[in-house]
């Protein structure tokens, strides 16, 4: 198993060689063990356990994390449900261009596949998007045993939320204060994520749903009230929740128990933010830059584990 060849990397050694590194692999196996036993527990109330990743989305120690436990946690059980906080209509129907290997007869979900297929192929966001395509690259390695959705709400054109889906032809209900041109509306894509994932862990019988998102959707922050929160939702439905925090500093405790929550210790907060187009020479130079010093970054990381980087 996977999490056995973490266990063995000697902690001590690696951090004379990649401090980094070895803050990442502690932070992962010690996650890994307090999900173990809320995925236990799941196990024997015969429910799913759903499981909410918040990651600062510009750190690349959050994408490696992520990439790591989720391999670990494909072996200790499939499917697994990984719902990622992109657009719903971000659809590969419109991106027929998939690559074989993705559609092969071991993959549980063709649309699944097709989805994470047309993600590893587009940079979808200025945050830290090398080691943002390489966990993407990792999910798309294990369509054998993944089912990846994207469940945040669909956008307009110009980028504000299309509304449409949760508030019907009332788009101005003044009980919210939202509308179609809301930016943000982090309550209504709560509600909205917090579905889609209940109906694909239902729909794949899936003993684990996986959400990865912005740490203020796991359980709210100083502006988004805990009750209206991914884990607020998920808990008023009776579901049994596990939160992991990657960032410490802005993690919202309130009203979790203990065994409810992994709370990251040292996670390294090297952050790199670039906005990075496509047509690579059409990219200003120090984006040029900042993509080198985050490549080199990740797979310095990996390297170090002694793991081959997804990308």
């Amino acid at each position: 198993m996977f999490i056995d060849d973490l266990n063995a990397i000697d902690q001590t050694e690696l951090r004379l060689n990649n401090a980094e590194a070895a803050d990442i692999l502690h932070n992962v196996v010690s996650a890994y063990d307090a999900l173990f036993n809320r995925f236990e527990k799941a196990q024997a109330d015969k429910k799913p356990l759903y499981v909410l990743m918040g990651e600062y989305h510009n750190r690349p120690a959050h994408h490696i994390a992520h990439t790591l436990l989720i391999r670990a946690l494909s072996d200790l059980t499939q499917p697994i449900v990984t719902a990622l906080e992109c657009p719903i209509n971000i659809t590969a129907a419109d991106h027929p261009d998939i690559k074989p290997e993705y559609l092969t007869k071991n993959t549980v979900s063709k649309e699944s596949a097709a989805n994470i297929d047309l993600l590893a192929n587009y940079n979808t966001s200025e945050y830290a998007p090398y080691s943002g395509k390489s966990f993407e690259l990792s999910l798309c390695h294990q369509q054998d045993c993944l089912v990846t959705i994207f469940n945040d709400i669909a956008r307009n054109e110009d980028h504000s939320l299309n509304l449409t889906n949760i508030l019907g032809t009332n788009e101005d209900d003044p009980s919210w204060g939202m509308s179609p041109k809301s930016l943000n509306g982090v309550a209504l894509r709560n509600i909205h994520m917090s579905e889609k994932l209940v109906e694909a862990v239902k729909k794949y019988k899936a003993p684990l749903g996986i959400q990865i998102c912005g740490q203020a959707h796991v359980n709210g922050s100083k502006h988004d009230s805990p009750k209206e929160s991914l884990c607020g939702l998920l808990k008023a439905q009776g579901k049994n929740v596990f939160n992991i925090f990657w960032g410490a500093e802005s993690a919202m405790l309130t009203n979790l128990a203990p065994s409810e929550l992994y709370l990251s210790q040292n996670m390294p907060d090297r952050f790199i933010e670039y906005d990075l187009n496509e047509a690579i020479e059409e990219t200003n130079p120090k984006a040029v830059e900042n993509y080198t010093l985050e490549k080199d970054y990740v797979h310095g990381i990996y390297d170090a584990l002694g793991i081959k980087a997804p990308i």
